[in-house]
């Protein structure tokens, strides 16, 4: 019996890993084309406190983050964090696009900034619960905000204020992705960590590269020709 639940359990942790090394990265979703515009979001795996009430330290946190990752590093993009202190909100921090918003799966989050600041009214199209390796969060797992659903600071409640602040609920695609709930500063959960603007590279030109093709075929044919008289043996000049 004791061997059978061994084995069963090794089994379990065996697809446990599986599961786990099955994640990937996803750094353009699905459906876009050359030239479109969009923008990544995650949630830290690693966490912190919120004793801070400079932006400056949560941006240099997710930018650590989202720099560790090889994929996310390739990309050339500036993260930031999707939070809130006094002198510094989310809306202004990450600034305002219209591009959509994905999460590292590939499933978009919201279409621009304003939707993604707009819960009170539409929710989320998507929970942004994957973390910078891919994986999928817990549903309760707990992030820090310091913001109101609109994005801005909560009063008394932002990063580095006082002694609590906002939390918001990975796993949540209403209000209280941003502003569930509040927590002691001290505490230690993770952060939204979301890309500036990244631009899909445009398809190659088809016109083009036939181009191309054709002068390296002319070229070879050229390179041949003398090649072949100099390997002649009749000296007969041609005709």
């Amino acid at each position: 019996m004791k061997k059978s639940i061994g084995r069963i359990l090794f089994t379990l942790a065996v697809v446990g890993m599986a599961a786990r090394s099955d994640a990937s990265v996803l750094t353009i979703p699905p459906g876009l084309n050359g030239g479109d515009t969009y923008r990544l979001v995650f949630v830290t795996s690693t966490t912190t406190n919120a004793t801070s009430n400079n932006i400056g330290y949560y941006n240099t946190f997710v930018t650590n983050v989202a720099d560790a990752v090889p994929e996310l590093f390739d990309l050339g993009a500036t993260w930031t964090v999707i939070g809130s202190t006094d002198s510094v909100s989310a809306v202004t921090n990450i600034g305002t696009t219209t591009s959509g918003i994905y999460t590292l799966d590939g499933n978009e989050v919201a279409s621009s900034t304003a939707a993604l600041f707009n819960t009170g009214a539409t929710d989320l199209l998507s929970p942004i619960d994957i973390d910078p390796q891919g994986n999928t969060t817990a549903f309760t797992l707990r992030v820090w905000t310091g913001s109101t659903s609109t994005g801005g600071p909560t009063n008394l409640a932002s990063l580095g204020c006082c002694i609590d602040s906002a939390i918001g609920i990975a796993g949540i695609t209403n209000h209280a992705y941003l502003a569930g709930d509040f927590a002691n500063n001290n505490t230690t959960y993770s952060l939204y960590a979301i890309s500036s603007e990244i631009t899909v590279a445009p398809e190659p030109n088809t016109i083009g590269l036939a181009a191309l093709g054709g002068a390296i075929l002319l070229l070879a044919q050229r390179r041949k020709q003398p090649n072949h008289i100099a390997t002649r043996t009749d000296r007969t000049p041609l005709s």
